[in-house]
């Protein structure tokens, strides 16, 4: 988690050690962090650590000793202000304020790309999100599976790696024949575009009437015999598994339109579902898999402390691993050489373990080059727990159309977007709508559960995604504001000038804006490592928090800092766009 200004510290500090340096202690054992801004803006407890390798008494001592060499060194007093020993000895740095108006400066700059580093460069990653079912709508989960996805594949390629993102469409096997079955059984030409639905919640409707009436065995028996027909080729079997598929693909389409979501790879299970019998009957050769007593094919991890897991069937038939082994290998030939990452829930950490363990035995890369990233399960406050085989799952459409509406009625409640034309009053309500549940499910820890509350989640106060849009709409209505001036230009010109870190005189508010500023370039790389959205969504909030204190107690325009404080406002609004855009979400102009 490093930026040019971590290096620098870390350089200078290293420069600061007693000579000589014990051979046990590197560059790498210098740890500078983010400190809580009351003690300065970088802080590291290398003196607690250390102090008895390089034969001081105390850390106290050893801490004293550093920052009396630290406060000498000439090209530190260029960006630092000041320097200390707190608490039980960490040394904490003041960022010089001169050095804060010039970072801001160049956030201006860099515009879009601010933020943005080579800390992945050279590096590949293929993500897998979303995945579904194709024979069911996508429900809140994909939606938090969607949009985590989405999220680290923008980050990774804005810090310098080539990312891709693919997808595992599930197109066969019983579950979609219960569907086939119930639309053969019970469907009188009925289609979306007659029943004015969107299709794949039309094909959801016969998945549910399938899962219901499987529970009599002898309709269970005629889904498996579709499914056997279906191995088999039969052509009215074919066609209407072609037709319902193909209404799922398109409402699907129309879902991640709205969620702003793609992929650049589908994998279709139809396509290979027998072709990874091919790898496992490999792995049986080579005395990787080993064979039971009634032919079916078991692999073999207890090196691994893993309970073992049938890849063969007796009758011959194929299990998800089976399939997976051979998919993996694809997703290698697609992006040679990258990491591989799958955005699935929780239910599957033991599935994709033996995974990863027994694509290393086959020789299909190392167990080190795939990721399970887990995330929580999504709950919705007053709901209870969701099944889709009752048809008491909340899809994602209904969850985004939900929020948009509550959205408008939040909007209008307010008097925000009174005064707009209704076509632009709809495309706002709708991108704070979406953007509401993106940041929803983005600012929790990945792992933990989220309890969603709509009311909350569409709300202009507290941590949520409107007031984030807010403010940068604020930040913009100010801008706009200052255009209208004949000073504006001039203004502009100043705020770009090399003179300004020399001619303003920074006040508290504006200090800590400009340190909250310096920090988000190192939060985004501290978020890629830690696979943690959440991160960015808590940066942001504590920025428009730490904007609007300033707002409501400094004035902008026609202040004696006028040129200055439009140059931070502007840095502000640039830094909540960017961060915005790697959630995925809309930065509204005006609200």
């Amino acid at each position: 988690m490093e930026t040019f200004l971590t290096n620098l510290l870390k350089e200078r500090f290293w420069q600061s050690l007693p000579r000589p340096i014990p051979p046990e202690i590197s560059l790498d054992k210098i740890a500078i962090d983010f400190s809580s801004l009351e003690f300065g803006d970088y802080s590291t407890s290398f003196a607690i650590k250390f102090w008895q390798n390089f034969g001081f008494k105390n850390p106290y001592e050893f801490a004293r000793s550093l920052v009396g060499k630290l406060q000498k060194d000439r090209g530190l007093a260029k960006i630092v202000s000041e320097i200390e020993v707190a608490g039980p000895s960490f040394i904490n740095f003041w960022l010089d304020g001169k050095l804060l108006v010039r970072q801001s400066q160049e956030i201006l700059k860099q515009g879009g790309g601010y933020g943005n580093s080579s800390f992945l460069k050279g590096k590949k990653f293929l993500i897998e999100h979303t995945s579904p079912n194709i024979i069911k709508t996508l429900h809140v989960g994909h939606v938090r599976n969607n949009i985590i996805g989405m999220f680290l594949a923008r980050l990774f390629g804005f810090l310098g790696a080539k990312t891709k993102m693919d997808c595992i469409n599930n197109d066969r096997g019983i579950h979609i024949m219960k569907a086939v079955w119930a639309f053969q059984k019970y469907n009188d030409g009925r289609t979306p575009e007659t029943e004015k639905m969107k299709p794949d919640h039309f094909v959801d409707q016969f998945y549910v009437r399938g899962a219901k009436e499987e529970e009599n065995p002898a309709v269970k028996e005629e889904m498996h015999e579709l499914l056997r027909k279906w191995e088999a080729k039969d052509k009215r079997v074919r066609q209407t598994w072609k037709k319902l598929t193909s209404w799922v693909h398109q409402g699907f389409s129309e879902t991640y339109k709205n969620l702003g979501s793609h992929h650049d790879k589908n994998w279709y299970e139809s396509e290979f579902y027998e072709k990874g019998r091919k790898t496992v009957l490999q792995g049986l050769k080579k005395g990787v898999f080993k064979k039971l007593s009634d032919g079916a094919i078991l692999s073999n991890l207890q090196d691994y402390k893993l309970p073992d897991t049938i890849l063969l069937r007796a009758d011959g038939t194929t299990m998800y691993h089976t399939q997976d082994l051979w998919l993996t290998q694809l997703k290698r030939k697609y992006l040679p050489g990258a990491r591989y990452f799958w955005v699935v829930g929780p239910e599957q950490t033991l599935y994709l373990k033996q995974l990863y363990v027994m694509c290393e035995q086959m020789g299909i890369g190392k167990s080190q080059d795939y990721e399970h990233v887990s995330y929580g399960y999504v709950f919705l406050k007053g709901k209870g727990k969701m099944s889709s085989r009752a048809g008491t799952i909340i899809s994602a459409d209904e969850l985004l159309n939900m929020a948009v509406e509550k959205a408008r009625e939040t909007m209008n409640t307010a008097g925000i977007v009174k005064n707009l034309p209704e076509h632009e009053k709809q495309k706002i309500t709708k991108l704070i709508g979406i953007g509401a549940v993106k940041y929803a499910m983005l600012k929790h820890a990945r792992l933990s559960d989220i309890q969603f509350d709509l009311e909350e989640t569409v709300g202009l106060e507290g941590d949520s995604g409107p007031y984030i849009q807010y403010v940068y709409a604020r930040c913009k209505s100010v801008i706009e504001k200052a255009k209208r001036k004949p000073s504006f230009r001039a203004q502009v010109e100043g705020a770009q000038s090399a003179k300004l870190q020399d001619s303003v005189n920074l006040n508290g508010d504006e200090l800590i804006i400009l340190r909250w500023l310096t920090r988000f370039p190192e939060v985004l790389i501290k978020s890629a490592e830690l696979l943690a959205p959440n991160l960015v969504c808590s940066y942001l909030f504590e920025l428009c928090q730490k904007f609007n204190y300033f707002y409501q107690k400094n004035r902008i325009i026609g202040s004696e800092s006028e040129s200055f404080r439009l140059m931070l406002t502007k840095a502000v609004s640039q830094v909540i766009k960017n961060g915005l855009w790697l959630l995925g979400i809309e930065a509204p102009e005006r609200m």
